[in-house]
């Protein structure tokens, strides 16, 4: 059974959103499910949900996107009422 996770996302304008949900999408098994990303000045804010089967794909995705230098922040989101 897959469950829903959700990331909180703040990148700089130069970033490449491709690079960012292609790294969550190299993950075996989990599919992006929503994304909503905003303009804020200088940088991007935005939320990604997505499917995985355990919590050990989620750590996965956590840290691929963590190795982008252009992202600002990454944190797990545990009220998804807050993010859609």
């Amino acid at each position: 059974m897959n469950k829903t996770f959700f990331l909180r996302v703040i990148y700089r304008n130069a970033a490449n959103l491709h690079k960012i949900t292609s790294s969550v999408e190299s993950v075996k098994g989990v599919k992006i499910r929503h994304l909503n990303f905003i303009s804020k000045g200088k940088s991007f804010v935005g939320v990604i949900a997505f499917e995985a089967s355990q919590l050990i794909d989620f750590e996965k995705i956590m840290t691929l996107i963590r190795r982008n230098r252009d992202i600002s922040e990454v944190e797990r989101i545990m009220d998804s009422s807050l993010c859609c």
